[in-house]
């Protein structure tokens, strides 16, 4: 039976036989996009979408490992290696919770082929010896398989391990084909084409990979194709053949084919240079369409990929919720379930009253204390119920300051983002300036990256409300980071920035806190500030802590909203009498959970000065 069969006897019976909230749904969900990755990634991901929901509606834990295993494929097809790490490491922690030792084989193989890509040997002989190991206990042939190819790929440049790399060739090869695990018989048949090359045998290289990558498209398997195509241009470039442009070209019709755009970038951009440089300007244009095309998709999606990683985690924190309110509702019934005992108990009583007076007066003695033990008991659950009500208040106040503190320091590069791709569509630049702007725009994603990863690690570490973890920081050394973000839009408009700010000053603070109002405060002075003015950032330390002031020359803040600058106004109250911004009100929120103050003035001459007061660092009371 073809893989193709399997995928239509398998969207049967996901669709037509199994419930869509059952065990066996998520199962064949998880099975298509498996069968969907090499083919068609964005159906891929649909499927694997439908898994994680239900997966998660109906607690099926086994089913959420399995699509964080296959999320981290399709974000590795993506070339987001951040986020597929991420995805790796939730489905390896989830597999041995499970204690399910074949999906930590599987996970541990891709981890190891990871760190090979990151160039940290020593993490990928950690995971793939891991694997290996669990692979001897399981004797699985398809398992094997897989991990002898990925421990080929590991250690097939390696000089003590090439023999043993050879030969674990050799076996994945010989059992793919005996379990008949088309993807496992590509990919070993791919590897052995590199090895043929290596010894000299290029014609028979390029014949196996040609033959290979035939029988790949025509089983659908646009991946292996693309991967084919890649490897037979490299080899025909390295020969100086003539016919390597067509080789690019195929890899592009794959990967646009097949939703591998990311894996195709680099392939579209050489051809763009190639037909620009010999003045082909309809090829040249289309290739550049296309391009812009790719680089806008890729950051929409990388937006997109951290946005859903994050929610993967608030829905943990609604179930959470959903069980609160559950056992809320289950200790109301107690309480109706007792009230009734309590009547018929009162009944019973009032029968044998009439026979004898004095058993009827010890029992509702016994029955007094009793229902003062029960009162006492609800009392102590309803105030229970309480707290936890007003923590799930205080954390749904946290997720809604995370999202405008998140949308704050993402919009402006996104925009930056925008606005590049709206001038390569229009071809308003040439190829100097477009690449000139990608390194700037490389440089700013990379910086937005980190500031996220920071703000992602600070917000696990408060994912049950805000908690102040105070750290001694070094003042200079965060505001100059906090500035990197904000270079080019200063040399724009030919700011000079006077920092008097002492080398060895700290202070006590939570660093992303903190960092978070360096950015906000930096940005405004930067915005509201005329060409060629300067911005002046000094600091002092006193007996009562830090004071940092960031003063500007911009047209100073109205004196109307100076006293409501840091307060919440309602939107008719803003648009009236102008109001705050919620990134300075988050602001003035973290400096009062930070035990500081913060506080703005206009000042005499032109502009505003913008100050906070944190305590020193315990060092430097001495």
């Amino acid at each position: 039976m073809t893989a193709w069969t399997l995928i239509r006897c398998g969207k049967l019976y996901a669709t037509e036989i199994n419930p869509a909230d059952s065990i066996p749904y998520v199962d064949s969900m998880n099975r298509l996009a498996h069968y969907y990755q090499p083919r068609q990634l964005d159906t891929c991901y649909e499927y694997l979408s439908r898994a994680m929901e239900t997966a998660r509606h109906i607690g099926y834990r086994k089913g959420i490992a399995a699509a964080f295993r296959g999320l981290g494929n399709y974000y590795g097809y993506r070339d987001n290696s951040y986020l597929s790490f991420r995805f790796y490491l939730d489905a390896l922690r989830l597999y041995k919770e499970l204690k399910d030792s074949a999906g930590i084989c599987q996970v541990s193989t891709f981890l190891g082929a990871y760190y090979k890509y990151e160039g940290k040997a020593r993490e990928a002989d950690r995971y793939i010896q891991d694997a290996m190991n669990i692979a001897r206990v399981l004797k699985n042939d398809t398992l094997n398989a897989s991990v002898l190819t990925y421990y080929h790929f590991i250690y097939r440049d390696n000089e003590q391990h090439k023999t043993e790399a050879l030969q674990a060739l050799a076996d994945a090869r010989r059992l793919s084909v005996n379990c008949d695990d088309e993807r496992l018989v590509f990919y070993t048949g791919f590897l052995e084409a590199d090895r043929l090359l290596d010894e000299g045998q290029a014609t028979a290289a390029s014949k196996l990979v040609d033959s290979l990558v035939k029988a790949a498209e025509a089983e659908g398997l646009n991946f292996h194709a693309m991967y084919g195509y890649f490897q037979l241009a490299d080899y025909k470039s390295s020969r100086k053949e003539a016919d390597s442009l067509q080789a690019l070209k195929e890899i592009v019709r794959l990967a646009m084919a097949g939703g591998y755009r990311e894996i195709a970038l680099p392939v579209v951009t050489e051809l763009h240079a190639y037909y620009q440089g010999r003045n082909m300007n309809t090829e040249s244009a289309v290739y550049g369409s296309m391009m812009a095309d790719i680089v806008e998709q890729q950051e929409v999606s990388k937006v997109q990929g951290e946005l859903d990683y994050i929610d993967y985690y608030m829905q943990g924190r609604k179930l959470r919720a959903l069980q609160l309110q559950n056992d809320y509702q289950r200790q109301l019934l107690d309480k109706k379930s007792l009230g009734s005992r309590n009547r018929y108990i009162v009944i019973i009583f009032l029968a044998i009253l009439l026979v004898v007076t004095i058993l009827i007066l010890t029992d509702l003695n016994r029955s007094y204390r009793r229902s003062r033990e029960n009162a006492r008991r609800l009392g102590e659950k309803n105030r229970e119920i309480s707290e936890k009500n007003a923590l799930l208040r205080s954390n749904d106040d946290f997720k809604n300051k995370l999202i405008s503190l998140i949308a704050h320091d993402f919009r402006s590069p996104l925009n930056n983002i925008i606005y590049v791709t709206m001038l390569l569509k229009d071809e308003s630049l040439s190829y100097e300036e477009a690449a000139a702007l990608f390194r700037k725009l490389e440089g700013n994603s990379k910086y937005t990256l980190q500031v996220f990863d920071n703000i992602l690690r600070w917000i696990r570490s408060q994912i049950s409300g805000f908690v102040y973890t105070p750290q001694d920081c070094i003042l200079k050394e965060l505001i100059t980071d906090a500035m990197e973000s904000l270079k080019d839009n200063c040399a724009d408009k030919q700011l000079e920035i006077r920092m008097l700010v002492p080398e060895d000053l700290r202070l006590q603070a939570d660093r992303e806190m903190l960092q978070f109002i360096h950015r906000n405060l930096l940005h405004n002075a930067v915005k509201f500030s005329p060409q060629k003015g300067v911005i002046t950032i000094t600091a002092a330390s006193s007996a009562e802590g830090v004071k940092v002031t960031v003063k500007d020359e911009g047209h100073g803040v109205a004196p109307e909203m100076l006293s409501s600058l840091f307060e919440y106004r309602s939107r008719n109250n803003n648009k009236k009498h102008g109001g705050a911004g919620l990134a300075l009100i988050i602001c003035k929120d973290f400096m009062d959970k930070m035990g500081g103050a913060i506080e703005a003035v206009n000042n005499p001459e032109k502009g505003s000065s913008f100050s906070y007061t944190l305590p020193l660092s315990k060092d430097q009371y001495n």
